[in-house]
This record gives structure tokens, sequence and C-alpha cells, in this order.
């Protein structure tokens, strides 16, 4: 478990500004437009930093020159386990926290292949003192509350930590809230994304715009007092990434109690 925060850190997803940024100028147009709207943190793909690998201090001295830090990376995951061996190695050489396993991964039926599979990549990520969490994902093996639930019993804490992600929990979790799993799993939850959702827009609205009750989340994870990263994620917008990301930076430190 992540025992480095000493409060929230509010930190985004470039998938806004576009999925692949592995152009360094499309890059650095996403950093400054981030770091300008007060985010302290990037969470970017795999594809993004593919470029990097092998220069790890020169991306992170990209976000340090904007006063940013990596938040980690998402790993569509496969059985290229030499590949998570690389990617973490950067990670960590980058200053990053989290390694984020999300990608389609498989059916129900499948499900005592994936996990094992699962947990490597999470195992790989602790040994280089990246901690590794579990996307649930429309889509993706665990989407339901249940399926999540099941993940969680299913693999050990030491491999994969605990995660909420707000946009998919309220698109997907009919019958259970982001407040409620974030209530029931406070004291291991280690990572949060805030994302949006609403029936007309999908997850390409911003925060507070679509039908997740953000009063109930904020007041959840202020009773808990949680301390780390909460990451901004919005899939589309047909306003300029900075205008959408802005709003949504001020409306999440709005119920989050740090205006």
């Amino acid at each position: 478990m992540l025992a480095k925060f000493d409060r929230i850190r509010l930190g985004t997803s470039h998938i806004l500004w576009g999925f692949d940024l592995s152009d360094q100028p499309k890059l650095e147009v996403f950093l400054d437009e981030a770091s300008a709207i007060g985010f302290e943190g990037a969470l970017c793909f795999d594809y993004t930093v593919a470029p990097w690998l092998d220069r790890p201090a020169e991306f992170k001295a990209l976000l340090a020159k904007r006063k940013m830090d990596l938040v980690g990376v998402i790993l569509r995951p496969g059985i290229d386990f030499a590949g998570t061996h690389r990617l973490c190695k950067f990670i960590a050489a980058a200053g990053g926290d989290m390694l984020v396993i999300s990608g389609r991964d498989g059916t129900q039926a499948e499900w005592d292949i994936v996990i094992p599979a699962l947990e490597r990549h999470g195992a790989i990520a602790s040994q280089y003192g990246v901690r590794a969490v579990y996307h649930h994902h429309a889509g993706w093996i665990a989407e339901t509350f249940d399926q999540y639930e099941r993940l969680l019993r299913d693999t050990d804490r030491t491999n994969l930590g605990v995660m909420l992600e707000c946009g998919h929990a309220t698109k997907v979790w009919r019958d259970h809230t982001p407040a409620e799993f974030f209530e029931k799993h406070h004291d291991e939850i280690e990572y949060v994304e805030f994302k949006d959702w609403s029936p007309q827009q999908d997850l390409r609205v911003e925060i507070g715009r679509g039908i997740a009750d953000w009063p109930a989340i904020g007041a959840v994870v202020r009773k808990h007092g949680y301390k780390g990263w909460i990451v901004y994620e919005q899939d589309f917008s047909i306003r300029p990434a900075r205008v959408s990301a802005a709003e949504s930076y001020a409306y999440a430190k709005h119920v989050l109690g740090l205006e």
C-alpha cells in the first residue's frame, strides 16, 4: 500500500488531449495546458511513453519543468511480461507511482486464466516499487460491482491494489454507487479517478455535468481523509481540452473542499 502521501494530489489523464501523445510537441501542449490549470500530475497511456522508455530522466524533466509529477502509466494487459518489466522500470525511474491495468483482458469464461496474469503484472510492478491497480471498466473482465468485488477477493493485495473509477462505476454499477464502494473499501483504496457519465454523452462529459453523485463522493472521500492521487479523465469534448479540464478541475476542488 502506498504511504507516501500526506494530502490529496490532483492529476489528469491525457485522453482528452488525445489517446496517443507519443509525438513530443503534442505531449508538451498537454503538459503546458494541464499544469497551467493547476494539475500536479499526469497519467499516461503506455503508447505515449513508448519513445521515452530508455530516457526516463528526460521524461521526468519535462514534467518537472512544469512542476508536475508522473502519476503512472496505463498498461493494456497481455502476456508480454518482459514489456511490463521495462515499463515499470521506466515508471520508477521517472518518479511515477502507479501501474493502472486497463484493457480488453478476457471474458468470464476465461477468469481462471486472466486473473493470474493480472496478478503477475502486479507482482512485476511491485519489484520496482510501483503500485499496480486493476481498472474496473465497461467491457473488461471486471466491469460490474459484483465482478470487481470478486476480482478483489480472488487477488492478493500484495500484487494488486484497490482503485475506484467514478465514471465507469456510475455507468455500469446501476444498483451500487461510487460512494458506496468507497465507504466499503476506504481503508484499502489507493487510487481514484474522477470521471462522469451521462446517458446522452456517455463518458464524454465534464465532472458535474453527468449523473454521478459528486456531493456524496466528495463527502465520503473527505470523511475518511483519503490521501493520494485523484485523477481527472474525460474521453472527449466538443470544447477545447483545456476548457473542459479547467471546469472539471474547479469542480473537483469544490466537491473535495480544496478551494
